[in-house]
């Protein structure tokens, strides 16, 4: 086939392609109605960062070099939380967040959604640090250790209920969302 062939091909392919998209842009759609609410857990904390010291074996500093020698090796990781997440009476999350990171040290972050009927729900959601805190290595402000909220919420149809937490009054919220005390 010539080259004049082959131009001429793909213009013609291109022009019906183009032709066929424009004219399935233009076919109704109807989404179906929406039967369930989603309640989402998410936000970003920072956690504590414990720094984890040993002095190296004399064995060990004899397989690295004199100018690479150091008695003491550290580690740096941020402590886990533990999420819980309970909807009228049902626990649908327990499970622990881990920070993200090669070295476990970046923040943590939470993201579930909670497929729920629409309607009204107690909700229960707990963060908590699995462990006493040792001080944190930069002395940044870290998330509290124990984060809760318990409330009642409304929920609609097709509605996405935000659970989250919010650092300047350190406390979880609840946003947009028709909700109860």
């Amino acid at each position: 086939m010539g080259r004049p062939l082959a131009m001429a091909l793909g213009a013609v392919l291109a022009l019906g392609g183009t032709v066929a998209l424009g004219a399935l842009s233009q076919v109704p759609y109807q989404p179906e109605e929406a039967t369930h609410a989603v309640i989402r857990l998410a936000w970003r904390a920072r956690g504590v960062t414990v720094k984890e010291c040993r002095t190296m074996t004399p064995e060990e500093l004899d397989k690295v070099a004199v100018h690479m020698r150091r008695t003491e090796v550290c580690e740096g990781r941020t402590l886990p939380y533990q999420l819980r997440a309970v909807v009228d009476g049902a626990v649908r999350v327990d499970e622990a967040v881990e920070a993200g990171g090669a070295r476990g040290d970046r923040p943590l972050f939470v993201l579930r959604d909670l497929p729920v009927a629409p309607g009204s729900h107690d909700v229960e959601v707990s963060f908590t640090r699995e462990r006493a805190p040792a001080e944190a290595s930069d002395g940044a402000e870290v998330t509290p250790a124990r984060l809760e909220l318990e409330r009642s919420i409304e929920v609609a149809p097709g509605q996405i209920v935000l659970v989250t937490y919010d650092p300047d009054t350190r406390t979880m919220i609840v946003q947009d969302a028709r909700a109860t005390h």
